[in-house]
């Protein structure tokens, strides 16, 4: 599966550079709690694990957790969230002109993009949450993880 670098590589410099570190939030929310199994079952096409939590210590003003969904052989659906501090406008701003020069995927979040025309990964950005879905299947991705954000982002608090 191909990995996602820029969003991460990109954000990630602006906001260390952006703010001090935040303190952590009351009720952080991990990107496992966006996704049910059975969301993430209909979105690979068969039998998902639990989503298995990777998270990472907030840092940088950033707080970043991944929750990956396995299914048989090398299906997979992959939610990746990255929270921003307010103060890092300047770098949700480069990432707003860089997801717009790309394929648009309407009516999600703020901002939403496909990274490639391969329909493998979509972004969407809402307020200061990134929120990156990968999906690695046989057969056509598109409706899938359009179908899977428009459950997961409205959920983002």
């Amino acid at each position: 599966m191909a990995r996602t670098v820029w969003p991460f590589a990109v954000l990630t410099i602006a906001a260390l550079a952006a703010a001090p570190a935040a303190a952590p939030r009351d009720t952080p929310q991990t990107a496992c709690a966006l996704v049910t199994r059975d969301e993430a079952a209909a979105a690979v096409g068969a039998r998902v694990s639990d989503g298995e939590l990777t998270a990472v210590p907030p840092a940088g003003g950033m707080e970043v957790s991944a929750c990956l969904f396995r299914g048989g052989g090398m299906d997979e659906l992959k939610v990746t969230v990255y929270r921003f501090a307010a103060a890092a406008k300047q770098s949700l701003d480069v990432y707003r002109a860089r997801c717009g020069a790309k394929e648009a995927a309407a009516g999600l979040g703020d901002v939403a993009c496909w990274y490639s025309a391969r329909h493998h990964e979509l972004q969407v950005l809402k307020g200061t949450t990134l929120v990156v879905f990968q999906l690695d299947r046989g057969g056509s991705t598109t409706e899938p993880l359009l179908a899977v954000a428009k459950l997961a982002v409205p959920r983002l608090r």
